[in-house]
């Protein structure tokens, strides 16, 4: 038997991806305060006042929307005029800092990208102020990216405690832990920056020298697909450095080895939670058409964004001790 702060299992059989969703769902309903990051993030989204990054985007938007414009089928062009026109109506600094932040550590939010239409419930604060300059949106942009992984920290660590086993409490430990993790996830997000670079590099390299449509698109294809499974084999690196207080390079060889020891079921895993975060998603947005709907959706798509994040770790942590009683096994049968 394994007791954890959530729950006690019995070890012999591995736990399936619906027993990990459900004892994601028990983590978050019994530690509710794991929620409140998520839900400040998307709070200060919206009441605070936009700060648009439009006018920044416009240009290299009119120059897609020129070459729409060319297309033989004019309701196609118009189509795609209006979806340019209305995703860069949504473009803001901190919608942009929590997509960031989504992409790097899966932190749950609503309005990142579907707060055009909503404005701040605060009169005082229901403007919108453009940026212009790309400089300042960087010397925004990094610390507040920097801040936003600290405030994830805190929110990893608090879900890793109901998934890691129980140990004696030690006065900072969980202060160092945070720490640890926050450098950690700085270096986690500096590496995919590196390879989103890399895979850009190599693209412009192959256009430069064979300046071939159907070559670049296909290695556009090769690329995105390479880049796809690279995420996706990286996918339990924030769970597995939070539960474990492991490195970043630990972290990656232990996400990697749950796909190859358990491919299916930890496929299958990656993608109930996609499909779970995406789908409901969509069903939350319905909710912002008013305060009320928007705050229903801000905290329901926080407890299920946060439990599939506990899901994740409590799939890692038992697989974890799975390879551990593995281990015990192949020593006891050499010392016998």
């Amino acid at each position: 038997m394994r007791e954890t702060n959530t729950r006690t299992v019995a070890e012999q059989k591995p736990l399936g991806v619906i027993d990990s969703v459900s004892a994601g769902l028990a983590l978050v309903w019994r530690r509710p305060w794991t929620l409140l990051i998520p839900i400040l993030l998307d709070a200060l989204i919206w009441m605070l006042p936009r700060l648009s990054l439009t006018q920044l985007f416009r240009p290299y938007v009119e120059q897609m929307l020129s070459m729409a414009t060319l297309s033989s089928d004019p309701q196609a062009a118009e189509e795609t005029r209006q979806a340019l026109q209305q995703m860069i109506e949504s473009f803001n600094l901190l919608g942009l800092v929590t997509t960031a932040l989504n992409a790097v550590t899966r932190v749950p939010t609503l309005l990142a990208v579907d707060a055009a239409e909503l404005h701040s419930p605060i009169s005082a604060w229901a403007f919108t102020l453009p940026l212009q300059s790309p400089t300042l949106l960087v010397v925004l942009f990094i610390p507040l990216f920097l801040l936003g992984l600290l405030a994830v920290a805190v929110y990893l660590e608090w879900i890793a405690q109901g998934a890691r086993p129980l140990e004696t409490a030690v006065a900072g430990a969980a202060v160092m832990r945070i720490a640890r993790l926050w450098l950690r996830l700085i270096l986690f997000s500096l590496l995919l920056v590196g390879f989103l670079f890399a895979a850009s590099l190599v693209l412009l390299f192959l256009q430069l020298v064979f300046n071939s449509a159907e070559l670049g698109a296909f290695a556009t294809l090769v690329i995105t697909v390479a880049l796809f499974w690279l995420f996706i084999y990286f996918f339990f690196v924030p769970s597995a450095a939070a539960v474990s207080d492991i490195s970043i390079r630990e972290a990656l060889k232990r996400s990697s080895l749950l796909f190859r020891a358990f491919f299916w079921s930890t496929l299958a895993l990656v993608a109930l939670s996609v499909f779970l975060d995406r789908g409901m998603a969509v069903i939350w947005d319905g909710f912002i058409v008013s305060a009320l709907g928007v705050v229903i959706g801000i905290v329901a798509n926080a407890f299920i964004g946060t439990a599939l994040i506990a899901a994740s770790m409590v799939y890692y942590q038992d697989r974890m001790n799975l390879f551990e009683r593995m281990r015990q096994k192949v020593k006891s049968a050499r010392k016998s």
